[in-house]
């Protein structure tokens, strides 16, 4: 008896067992015969729907793209590009991006890596309540100021988050490998303008791209998880770890290497559109006819000046073959022997480095006024500015260069220093120890100071008022002096400063 309870048991456990698995085996084939009715083409669809892409376009579509959320400029200033070279990256890249062209590259590329496992796979998580929130995040990342992100990035300096959410940010961008792609896409940015780097002294495209993944990696990665941290920081722990668990999965790595595959299939579209206008910037240059006409087609207003009028300095000089016959080894009386490779000796390294720090310096208010009122002559100064703060740039250079450099750059300072009609000149414009404190008035808003300038008249100043030959500015009337802020832009660019003091005259002084 006790026997025969026994096999019951056993038998009620197996058919028990039987039950739940037909069941469930009828529901799976039920729910995988629902999936296997849909198309590869629908399937398709829905997963680009559900994962937020056609969301982003609609966004996008209606969102001014500007040429910095395709450059990251902050990439390319961090591998040494100047300013002008990185203002014209960016227009080179101006109205390259159109939302429907980008986006219709992800849902192609969907289709050419169909994978209907890993499809229905991937809609599930993004049809759960963690799934949903991601794609919603996603899409208002697109649409948060920088302000926000910088409100964001104060919060975190004075408190830091918990070691625990740090490890899950940080296994969410391992687990979609976000630096590395990024890398992917600036690469393709860094090769297409290639041909123009040698304009602005800047390393071979391979150089760069070798830099940025080896010495910038831990950096823009660091970068990266703050990003996150910002974009999803409404996610609690436990979704994080959901977030991390799916793109961990052979669903969630086939999800992201399909969409990486379509950004970069989108960059491939902007970057032809980006190439025919680089084209364009290329017969300029090579054309010889580098003309403000020519240049105004094809640059916009902040770069059109930078390559009018103006030879490429690190291209050798064009001398003809008779003036090569006569210079042949001749050299002027007193002058330091060259070497056979053109480059300067060390006693001309020394002269030219006298003419280069004999260049004069351009008043800031003056320089200033002109990037207003003259900003061909202001994009030339800031071309040359960047050219001689360039020392490794400079060695690499001819003497005859070097000097017709030296020679071209004065002439544009002093042609800049000639524009004073730009500022109200006035007496007070008398060099420091031409002027003297005659006395200081105060009232109950201000003070003010009366200055004797050498015609033996006397003129009011105030705080902000220009005092000198270089127009520095007064900072404060005290009871026994002025004190004027001077600045000062030197041939490199650099701006200095320095104080100048108006003072009673004393008594030996007197007449």
């Amino acid at each position: 008896m006790n026997q025969l309870m026994k096999i019951n048991k056993k038998f009620i456990v197996v058919l028990a067992i039987g039950m739940w698995v037909a069941t469930h085996s009828l529901w799976g084939a039920d729910a995988w015969a629902k999936a296997s009715s849909k198309t590869k083409r629908s399937l398709s669809q829905e997963l680009y729907n559900v994962g937020g892409f056609g969301r982003e376009k609609r966004i996008l579509s209606k969102k001014r793209v500007t040429p910095n959320m395709l450059t990251q400029p902050r990439i390319l200033r961090a591998l040494g590009m100047s300013n002008e070279h990185v203002a014209l990256v960016n227009d080179v890249y101006k109205r390259t991006f159109k939302a429907s062209d980008f986006y219709s590259k992800k849902l192609k590329q969907i289709r050419n890596n169909y994978n209907r496992r890993h499809i229905t796979q991937s809609i599930r998580f993004f049809r759960s309540a963690v799934g949903r929130k991601f794609v919603r995040l996603n899409a208002q990342k697109l649409t948060k100021s920088q302000r926000a992100y910088h409100n964001f990035l104060n919060k975190v300096v004075k408190k830091m988050p918990k070691n625990k959410r740090l490890q899950l940010f940080d296994q969410f961008e391992r687990a979609v490998n976000g630096v590395d792609q990024l890398f992917d896409y600036q690469s393709s940015i860094l090769r297409l303008t290639n041909p123009v780097n040698r304009q602005f002294n800047a390393p071979h495209a391979d150089v760069l791209v070798n830099r940025l993944r080896s010495e910038l990696r831990e950096q823009f990665r660091s970068w990266m998880i703050l990003r996150y941290m910002f974009d999803y920081q409404s996610l609690s722990n436990r979704e994080l770890k959901k977030l991390v668990a799916f793109f961990r999965s052979p669903a969630g790595q086939w999800f992201n290497s399909v969409d990486h595959k379509g950004n970069l299939a989108g960059f491939a579209t902007i970057n032809r559109k980006a190439l025919r206008r680089m084209e364009k910037i290329l017969r300029v240059l090579e054309s010889g006819r580098q003309d403000i006409q020519t240049t105004k087609v094809v640059f916009a207003p902040g770069l059109r000046y930078m390559f009018s009028e103006k030879r490429d300095p690190f291209d050798p000089l064009i001398v003809p073959e008779e003036e090569k016959k006569k210079k042949k080894g001749k050299r002027a009386p007193g002058a330091a022997p060259k070497p056979k490779d053109g480059k300067p000796t060390q006693s001309a390294v020394v002269v030219l480095a006298t003419k280069i720090d004999g260049l004069p310096a351009i008043p800031f208010e003056l320089y200033r006024r002109i990037k207003e009122s003259n900003p061909r002559l202001y994009s030339d100064l800031e071309y040359y500015g960047a050219l001689f703060r360039n020392k490794r740039g400079l060695q690499g250079m001819k003497m005859s260069e070097l000097e017709e450099e030296i020679k071209q750059y004065n002439k544009l300072i002093n042609r800049a220093r000639e524009e004073t009609e730009l500022l109200v000149q006035t007496p007070l414009q008398s060099r420091f120890g031409q002027l003297r404190l005659a006395g200081v008035i105060w009232d109950e808003q201000e003070t003010v100071g009366l200055i004797q300038t050498p015609d033996g008249k006397g003129h009011t100043i105030r705080v902000g008022s220009f005092v000198g030959p270089d127009f520095g500015v007064v900072q404060s009337i005290g009871l026994d002096r002025v004190v004027v802020l001077e600045q000062l832009r030197k041939y490199d660019g650099k701006i200095i400063t320095q104080t100048r003091f108006i003072e009673f005259p004393k008594p030996d002084e007197e007449e």
